[in-house]
């Protein structure tokens, strides 16, 4: 299934300009979307080869120290591994096709899935309020972030044509 269809026929996905920072489509964390953008650019430039932080960071316009925090948190999640010494850096520890969006939203932000007492924290108890609406939402984000993988939007960025740093010998289109 492709990017698209997953997202439907959304005005914003048609017709935004390309950039991985979002700008009025959905609120998520800047570290979120940091590592959305570090985690496509290894898939998209790296070759499967190792791709240092900073080099992430300048082409993705993030930070790299942050960005090295962030990495902190995907290597955690084990999503990525390091590489040390002349031509280290980051690798992705799977192939792309098998990487969701959803890994990595919730290895920067924890488990969509929320507990009783975690909704609880600071929020009286109301017969008024729909809670339900929390647990069935965040089903519904979870599933979707899901169905979308690494791959899925490198192949949007081929398609919309979003420039490439490959290693010195590949050019090749995922």
């Amino acid at each position: 299934m492709t990017l698209r269809a997953l997202l439907g026929k959304s005005p914003c996905w048609q017709s935004c300009k390309v950039s991985c920072m979002l700008e009025k489509v959905m609120r998520l964390s800047r570290q979120v979307q940091y590592a959305l953008c570090g985690i496509f650019d290894l898939a998209y430039n790296g070759a499967g080869g190792p791709v240092r932080v900073q080099t992430i960071g300048e082409r993705q316009r993030i930070p790299h120290r942050f960005l090295e925090q962030i990495f902190q948190r995907l290597r955690k999640a084990e999503l990525v591994t390091g590489k040390r010494g002349p031509g280290g850096g980051y690798v992705l520890t799977r192939s792309p096709e098998n990487i969701s969006l959803r890994e990595v939203v919730e290895a920067i932000e924890g488990s969509f899935a929320l507990t009783h007492s975690e909704d609880a924290d600071g929020w009286p108890d109301s017969s008024h309020r729909p809670d339900f609406l929390w647990d069935d939402l965040s089903e519904r984000m979870a599933d979707m972030l899901s169905g979308i993988t690494i791959s899925d939007v490198c192949r949007e960025a081929a398609r919309r044509s979003v420039s490439r740093e490959l290693p010195d010998g590949l050019d090749y289109q995922i």
